[in-house]
């Protein structure tokens, strides 16, 4: 059972947003908190905290606590992320490296293959792929770019923000499908790209590191990625190893194009390594 069931069909704040967000990730854990613990890790006001059980229908944090016992049970995962932490020896290095295998362990569970399927699905049959990924994401909608290009997939990288992002919607066309790299909160840019795809026709893939979020109801796909708390240095490893996979999910539904492709890479290198040589 998912966290998430103790307060689907509610309307949430951004700031009870943030809350929700963080005990969907914490389950096991907020048995054990307060309010300040609770208000400190979500970089939120006491106040909003307090008036956040009676949102979710608890009269206060000790009988939402009885309610996550009653009925959540206490998940695995616990117990395998205090292996992670006594696998480490130690260095820093060690400790960075064990914290992103948990990342991908947490991906992992909440990706579940229904979805994949149609993020796949979305990605392979679209006219052209309108790439969002700002800030940190920038990376992410490059790797995008450049290996659904090569299997054939037209995409088009949304780089510009405020009213300037209209100039490139204009191009957006109903068999398009528009991917939003959405971490951390949700933009006024997130906000119009959801509602415009909605508007022009076309699909939209919303791939976040927020358990509860208002975008998760407008996106026609989402997949989750662990990336690290609010406070954290984040993390992509996660994020990469998804859109990876969905690399791979594109590439055999596109076999004969993607084939084809690598057949005249590979005669175009040669005829011209002496004019463009392969540097790496």
């Amino acid at each position: 059972m998912h966290a998430e069931s103790l307060w689907d069909g509610r309307t949430l704040t951004k700031g009870h947003q943030r809350i929700a967000d963080y005990i969907s990730k914490h389950m096991d854990d907020i048995v054990f908190m307060v309010e300040e613990d609770l208000a400190q890790a979500c970089q939120v006001s006491i106040s909003t905290v307090s008036r956040f059980w009676a949102v979710v229908g608890a009269k206060n944090l000790k009988e939402f606590k009885q309610r996550v016992k009653d009925e959540v049970l206490l998940s695995p995962s616990r117990k395998l992320q205090s292996a992670f932490e006594k696998v480490t020896d130690g260095t820093a290095a060690a400790s960075h490296v064990m914290a992103s295998a948990d990342y991908l362990r947490q991906t992992a569970e909440r990706l579940e293959q229904a979805g994949f399927e149609a993020a796949a699905g979305l990605l392979g049959t679209a006219g052209t792929v309108h790439i969002y990924g700002p800030g940190s994401a920038e990376g992410l909608a490059a790797l995008m770019d450049f290996r659904l290009t090569r299997f054939g997939v037209p995409c088009r990288r949304l780089t510009r923000g405020g009213h300037e992002l209209f100039d490139q919607l204009i191009h957006v066309r109903g068999e398009d499908a528009i991917v939003i790299f959405g971490f951390v909160s949700e933009s006024p840019e997130m906000a119009v790209l959801l509602e415009f795809a909605k508007e022009r026709g076309c699909r939209s893939l919303l791939i976040t590191d927020l358990a509860v979020s208002g975008m998760l109801g407008q996106a026609d796909v989402c997949l989750y990625t662990a990336r690290g708390e609010l406070w954290e240095f984040h993390s992509m490893v996660a994020p990469v190893a998804v859109i990876e996979a969905l690399f791979a999910a594109v590439g055999k539904q596109r076999e004969a194009q993607a084939l084809h492709n690598g057949e005249e890479l590979h005669r175009l290198r040669r005829q011209y390594r002496s004019v463009l040589p392969k540097n790496v």
